[in-house]
């Protein structure tokens, strides 16, 4: 005789399994599709940090993982439900005692269902169909002396629920193609989740001082340079992006196909290269996009560089190696990208000046030498590494005790250590950085702090500067921007009293 907890196993995975792919056939991926309305649920309550993890660890395929895990756990409960009201149900003394179990079975399901979807109506048929299969294999296979009989009945029973199994799920991918814009919901839900973790975790990583920068500046407060009066205004019903030239394959993506490769979420920092050491054209966001190189490979490019073209006439020739690591950015701080930072899609190079961060993108054409760009034509360079800087935000004093702040940036080598000399730049002492974040191309925070009685002078003479995560000290001497970007410590007179 068939042992009776791998009957009732079986039983529990044959309905849950059954009543799940009833509401796909029925819903496909939509809002009603229990799994669907489960994975919502989960993204509400499971912390960010396990999000994050999750989505980079496994990129958008993330989203089918999370379906299929979804569907199992939920088969599981299900059917554990349906099976634990089937054998409440069927135990009056009665001889309609199969129906009974059925009805407190299916309306069990229902229930529970309906709880999940937020309402009764999607959840009736999948309750149905659950309770007819718990019922099945409940008495329609029966325990008889023929151990044969008993396991054909089974097999069977199985045979069925696997046939009635395969055409719910051919019917709900069918009709998945036209419930698209739930999955995009899922998607963008968690990708709100993972940015959410992102901007809390650069919070938290943040020092306890007055009028230091934010490490992620508001969109608001994020610096803006333009060649023309205002930004242009694109649509993204008619934009474009191409990529031609020496490539293969000619692409023309539009904004929804862009959307389509596997998205990112990174911290990264811009510095314009008309920032002075004194200047504040340096922020940070946390960008969303994909990776530059994903949409090339599909060109094949055969140049080495690439000349890039925004909507505004804006362009620069870039080393094609460089593009290929760099971000195709169409979101901000967990918003859709804002028109005066590039809507509907912009370039993110990593560790290099502003001026290569191309805004409003049309055109990616492949060529074989380097070309310039708009300010190399009028007198500008720096098309090398961001220069390394160190600013001071503020000073404030803090009962009675002279304290700075401020940040400093040095690309992608990252901030390892922020020096500071009250002596003219004969000793120095390191000032307390803020956690450093995932990802090294951004800034970091740091604070100083003097005590007066610990000096005989009248006035300090305070210089900053920083150390690279390569070991590189910021070099002393300082610069104006044009042509190659300042360079040089940052310097202050304090009194003390």
């Amino acid at each position: 005789m068939t042992d009776r907890r791998l009957m009732a196993a079986v039983t529990i995975l044959a309905t849950g399994i059954s009543a799940v792919a009833t509401s796909f056939a029925i819903y496909a991926t939509s809002a009603r599709f229990v799994v669907s309305s489960f994975n919502h649920l989960l993204l509400e309550y499971l912390p960010g940090w396990f999000i994050s993890a999750i989505i980079q660890r496994f990129g958008d395929v993330a989203l089918e993982l999370s379906l299929l895990f979804s569907g199992v756990v939920l088969s599981v409960v299900v059917g554990t439900i349906a099976f634990g009201g089937y054998r409440v149900g069927s135990r009056v003394e009665t001889p309609a005692a199969p129906l009974v179990g059925f009805l407190v079975s299916s309306g069990s399901i229902a229930v529970a269902t309906a709880v999940i979807v937020g309402e009764l109506v999607p959840a009736v048929l999948p309750a149905l169909v659950g309770g007819v299969i718990v019922t099945w294999f409940s008495d329609a296979v029966p325990a008889p002396s023929d151990v044969d009989a008993e396991r054909r009945a089974v097999v069977t029973s199985l045979s069925a629920v696997a046939a009635f199994n395969i055409v719910a799920h051919a019917l709900g991918l069918v009709r998945r193609d036209q419930t698209r814009r739930s999955e995009q919901e899922l998607q963008e839900q968690a990708s709100r989740a993972e940015v959410d973790h992102l901007l809390s975790t650069s919070e938290d990583a943040e020092l306890d001082a007055d009028g230091v920068q934010p490490l992620v500046s508001e969109v608001g407060d994020f610096f803006t340079v333009d060649i023309n009066p205002s930004p242009p205004t694109v649509d993204t019903a008619s934009w474009s992006l191409s990529i031609t030239g020496d490539v293969e394959d000619e692409l023309e993506l539009g904004y929804d196909d862009v959307q389509t490769y596997t998205t990112r979420h990174e911290y990264k920092a811009i510095r314009c290269l008309s920032d002075g050491i004194e200047s504040d054209q340096l922020d940070a966001a946390v960008w969303t996009g994909c990776r530059l190189g994903d949409l090339l490979a599909e060109a094949e490019p055969n140049g080495e560089y690439a000349m890039v073209t925004g909507a505004d006439d804006y362009y620069y020739s870039i080393p094609l190696e460089q593009l290929e690591e760099s971000m195709l950015a169409y979101g901000m701080n967990g918003l859709e990208l804002p028109e005066a930072h590039g809507y509907p899609v912009r370039i993110l190079v990593p560790d290099r000046w502003g001026k290569l961060q191309v805004k409003w993108l049309t055109e990616i054409e492949i060529i074989d030498d380097e070309a310039g760009g708009y300010w190399e034509e009028r007198g500008w360079h720096g098309m090398g590494p961001v220069n390394a800087v160190t600013k001071i935000d503020r000073i404030n004093r803090p009962d009675g005790r002279i304290q700075l702040v401020g940040h400093a940036y040095a690309g992608d080598r990252g901030i390892e250590t922020v020096e500071l000399s009250i002596d003219g730049g004969e000793t120095w002492s390191d000032a307390t950085l803020s956690d450093p974040l995932p990802d090294a191309d951004t800034i970091r925070q740091w604070r100083f702090e003097i005590d007066p009685a610990d000096t005989a002078q009248d006035q300090l003479e305070v210089y900053a500067r920083n150390i690279d995560g390569d070991g590189t000290t910021q070099p002393e001497e300082r610069t104006d921007p044009f042509p190659d970007g300042a360079t040089g410590w940052v310097h202050r007179s304090i009194d003390i009293s």
